[in-house]
């Protein structure tokens, strides 16, 4: 009964061109990300240590090369790496954490002058602009404008004065978290060097644990990944990184404020898909002639050109082929992905889009041909008479005998 059934869903999968394969798929890769999304917050830190590891493991392999005359040669080049890669990591996480906060903090004291300049000089001016119209407008229109700018002002302060009372919270509730902060960093050092110095032994439990055609799937399917997924994450973060290196080393040179925190801001706006710096750096400069600042306006809009010099030149070395995603597909995943995650699913949209298609090439390399793949097969071979070594009769396939004589070797009818 159930190889019946079993027969029946495959004819009529068959029948819909795979389509109902390709919806279960698509429901289960939905399914596992959905998992993992809820299963991150318990198990981070041995998630960043397996990317740590991965980072590592170029570098231990070949040091390991240059050890094999010890014992420990894997483990003593994993302390290595990680005595180097977390002394980078922890410097660079004190510096720049240290900066962005200093910036943070002069930004919410900046913000109540801010928002008296508002209050005073723009919102004055844009109820001036709005009276030269009241004959012209109806009375209902000038109401709504008057209402709408008094609620702009107190939504201004209001907003200033939870700004900074969220902060501080935040920080005092940092302070008490100081525990689970500096467990996840232990776990994540036992954990990268666990990942890494027995890497081997991890990966034989697996092979032991899992049947082979389990780990058939699983093998295209990590192939394919990291290939197309993984390998374009890693393009775009390298050259996200090199536009934000460039946009705080001028920002720094030419005395912008908040020069790191904006860096940060519009490396992360590039990085993501139809966004791109330019969502900040062309108001930045236009803002700027307006209010008079040329210099501000000139030097934003030749860090614009400049990201865009930079990606022109990276992208076709670094990054490569694309994920061949439609850009009207790469929209809607973004949009589904915002109102499923937030921000992150601006970037987790696409990244979710891509898994799913780099799941449906590897069903499709694992199953084959799809169908109608029968009829392309190569005819069946005819049929092979074997020939008798000596004189006699050759039954033919027909049924038919046929006398037969061999002759100093060469055989003739």
């Amino acid at each position: 009964m159930s190889e019946s059934l079993w027969f029946k869903l495959a004819d009529w999968n068959d029948r819909m061109n795979g389509i109902p394969r390709k919806c279960l798929l698509i429901a289960i890769t939905l399914l596992c990300a959905a998992l993992v999304f809820a299963l991150f917050p318990y198990c981070w830190p041995f998630v960043v240590a397996l990317v740590f590891s991965m980072v590592l493991e170029p570098f231990v392999r070949l040091v390991s090369k240059g050890l094999q005359q010890l014992k420990m040669a894997r483990s003593a080049a994993t302390l290595l790496g990680m005595l180097i890669l977390f002394g980078l990591v922890g410097i660079l996480a004190v510096a720049t954490i240290g900066r962005l906060w200093r910036e943070l903090m002069g930004l919410v004291r900046a913000v109540p002058g801010v928002i008296s300049w508002i209050s005073a000089t723009v919102l004055p001016w844009a109820r001036g602009l709005y009276a030269q119209y009241q004959d012209i407008l109806p009375a209902y229109v000038m109401d709504m404008i008057n209402n709408a700018l008094a609620s702009v002002g107190q939504s201004l302060g209001q907003w200033a004065a939870s700004l900074s009372k969220v902060l501080t919270s935040g920080a005092w509730t940092t302070a008490m978290s100081l525990m689970d902060v500096v467990l996840s960093i232990v776990l994540t050092i036992m954990g990268t060097y666990y990942l890494t110095a027995d890497k081997s032994r991890i990966a034989a439990f697996f092979r032991r644990t899992f049947p082979q055609d389990v780990r058939r799937h699983s093998v295209l399917i990590k192939t394919n990944l990291v290939k197309a997924l993984f390998g374009q994450l890693k393009s775009q973060l390298t050259v996200s990184s090199v536009i934000i290196l460039f946009l705080v080393t001028f920002f720094i040179i030419f005395g912008v404020r908040y020069g790191l925190l904006a860096a940060l801001l519009i490396g992360l706006a590039d990085a993501l898909p139809v966004v791109g710096a330019g969502l900040f750096l062309i108001p930045w400069s236009i803002l700027s002639f307006v209010l008079g600042d040329v210099g501000t306006g000139i030097l934003m809009a030749c860090m614009y050109l400049g990201t865009i010099v930079i990606r022109q030149v990276l992208e076709p070395r670094i990054v490569g082929k694309n994920l061949g995603l439609y850009p009207l597909a790469t929209m809607i995943a973004m949009y589904a992905g915002y109102h499923a995650l937030g921000f992150l699913g601006l970037l987790g949209g696409p990244i979710m889009l891509s898994l799913i298609k780099v799941v449906l090439e590897a069903d499709k390399a694992v199953a084959g041909p799809g169908p109608g793949a029968e009829s392309a097969a190569p005819p069946p071979a005819s049929p092979v008479v074997a020939q008798p070594k000596t004189d006699g009769e050759l039954t033919l396939p027909n049924g038919k005998k046929k006398p037969f004589r061999v002759k100093g070797g060469d055989k003739d009818a």
